[in-house]
């Protein structure tokens, strides 16, 4: 009977142990080491005869987990607690770590993990991210009228799932349409997903939604000598990054943080305040709104064409020129019509797509011209404090593209 009662502290306190360290994320590993030569501590003490120490150290160890799921338990209700950047950094999920909604791919940099539901955050919006067994939002389709295309505007970033653009237009259109979209994707990648997902679904019509974004988006996943090789040679697919593509050499704090820690907020957080990691969502300014009403700013509404004024951005035009040129040949061969629209601003990007869109025979949509339009005469067309669309937003936009449509 004592033998068993040691044997069940012990396994309790090693299960509270794994909770608790994983607040540590890697590192936790060195907390599970220590705390397993105390226990062995504990029992030598037990065999003697000397119960206290392990009934104590297993109440400590009670405390510490309990704590640390408190913390779980606010960051999970309340997950802006943080504030600004930090509290986006602790719950967004946009990563690939454990609990995120990407894993490493070769040609996609990150692709979408299939059958994953997570609740989101972002700027102060929560949303719930469900993804269906072939890696996209949405139902899963065994065909589809309609493929969508884009970054988070597609996506449907800060919204339910049923508030997207793809999921309006298939009301709006009375078209079934498959939602692509995946969040910091360039038109790069938007192709890649097309040959990989939408073209077996057989659509009637390719919705792609660009945004100024992606020529910075595309130099980021992928290296120049990428990008130029995919501008050289018809038909190629470009490699992503090493970092992106290639799983690292795992350490054994990587092993442990990876296959055996929990996927803990409170860890993120942690890891914020105490390392400061070097990531993109912690650099990235929040937009401000007058109140609830968010309206780009003039100066982001006027600002100048980038790849006329940053030399760096005009490899990545050049890219995704070369991307919507191979979306429209794609669309042709399988019997497709393309309809490419944007967010309306900067003015100067969305005249340079409209005339690419002209060069290539595509229709072009002004859809983001038009919702940009009502927002500043009132209507709230973006998120507060974000500037992406709101389910409002989403549907005015749905409803421009099936005019486009011809619906």
């Amino acid at each position: 009977m004592t033998a068993l009662f040691a044997m069940l502290l012990s396994t309790l306190y090693l299960l509270l142990l794994w909770l608790a360290s994983s607040v540590f994320r890697g590192k936790g590993l060195v907390v599970v080491v220590l705390g397993v030569l105390v226990l062995w501590l504990a029992l030598s003490e037990f065999r003697r005869g000397r119960r206290t120490f392990l009934c104590r150290l297993c109440i400590f160890m009670a405390f510490c987990a309990a704590a640390v799921m408190g913390c779980e338990g606010l960051l999970r209700l309340f997950p802006g607690l943080p504030r600004g950047q930090l509290a986006n950094y602790v719950s967004h999920g946009y990563h690939g770590e454990p609990g995120g909604v990407y894993a490493r791919d070769p040609l996609l940099a990150q692709a979408l993990r299939p059958s994953l539901r997570r609740t989101m955050y972002w700027n102060g919006h929560v949303w719930t991210h469900e993804t269906n067994a072939d890696g996209y939002r949405g139902q899963r389709l065994a065909a589809a009228d309609a493929v969508m295309l884009g970054g988070a505007a597609v996506y449907g970033h800060g919204v339910e799932g049923d508030q997207t653009v793809p999921a309006r237009f298939a009301l709006a259109a009375r078209m079934t349409t498959a939602n692509l979209g995946q969040q910091g994707a360039c038109l790069i990648q938007d192709l890649e997903l097309l040959r990989r997902v939408g073209l077996r679904l057989k659509p009637r019509l390719i919705l792609v939604c660009s945004q100024p974004g992606e020529l910075t988006d595309a130099l980021h996943w992928y290296a120049p000598e990428e990008l130029d090789h995919f501008l050289a040679e018809d038909g190629y697919r470009p490699l992503a990054r090493p970092i992106y593509r290639d799983a690292p050499a795992m350490s054994v704090f990587d092993f442990w943080f990876l296959r055996v820690a929990l996927p803990l907020r409170s860890g993120r957080l942690l890891q914020a305040l105490v390392a400061e990691p070097h990531d993109r969502v912690l650099e990235t300014p929040v937009p401000q709104s007058a109140g609830d009403h968010f309206v780009p700013a003039a100066d982001v509404v006027t600002a100048p064409f980038a790849p006329d004024t940053l030399p760096e951005q005009r490899l990545g035009w050049q890219a995704s020129r070369r991307a919507l040129a191979e979306i429209q040949r794609e669309a042709a061969i399988a019997g497709a019509r393309v309809i490419v629209f944007d967010l309306g601003y900067p003015v100067a990007f969305s005249t340079a797509l409209e005339r690419l869109a002209q060069d290539l025979g595509v229709t072009y949509s002004d859809a983001g011209r038009r919702v940009l339009a009502r927002a500043r005469a009132g209507e709230s067309m973006y998120l507060a404090n974000d500037g992406h669309w709101t389910p409002t937003g989403c549907d005015a936009v749905a409803r421009e593209l099936a005019q486009a449509a011809g619906k």
